[in-house]
């Protein structure tokens, strides 16, 4: 049985240029009205508080998109938060960085997926593609059973 809530994805990335494609991409694959970018954690973990507010129009996000290297709150410390909170545990989390460095630590600390940014565009997309296919199109999530 298909959700009837909108699939949205929550981007974490303080690097404006890798933001910028990260909106390239998820706009070729037709997927940017469904996503939501944000540039740390604890801008993360304001819009997840605020998906609580009836006002806001916001609804949780049925994926989130971590990098690892952010200021004020980074990926590791960020994804540690949403984990603990039993509103947000529920949530796919994917660590989306350059290094290989945190990989071990994510997982222990309940990431979904651990992913290495690509060096060239098109594999970006092709990323992003393969993502929505299967988090979106092919897995049974929570919500799709509220």
């Amino acid at each position: 049985m298909l959700s009837t809530r909108p699939f949205t994805v929550l981007i974490a990335d303080d690097d404006e240029e890798d933001r910028m494609l990260l909106e390239e991409a998820f706009m070729q694959n037709g997927l940017f009205d469904n996503s939501r970018f944000v540039e740390d954690g604890e801008q993360t973990l304001a819009y997840l508080q605020e998906c609580f507010n009836p006002e806001s129009g916001q609804t949780l996000p049925s994926l989130i998109i971590l990098d690892v290297n952010m200021p004020l709150k980074n990926g590791i410390e960020t994804l540690q938060a949403i984990r603990a909170d039993r509103r947000f545990r529920t949530i796919p989390v994917l660590m989306l960085t350059s290094s290989r460095a945190e990989l071990a630590k994510a997982y222990r600390l309940g990431a979904n997926s651990y992913l290495v940014k690509p060096v060239h565009f098109a594999d970006l997309i092709q990323m992003v593609k393969e993502l929505m296919n299967y988090w979106r199109d092919t897995v049974s999530l929570p919500m799709d059973s509220e």
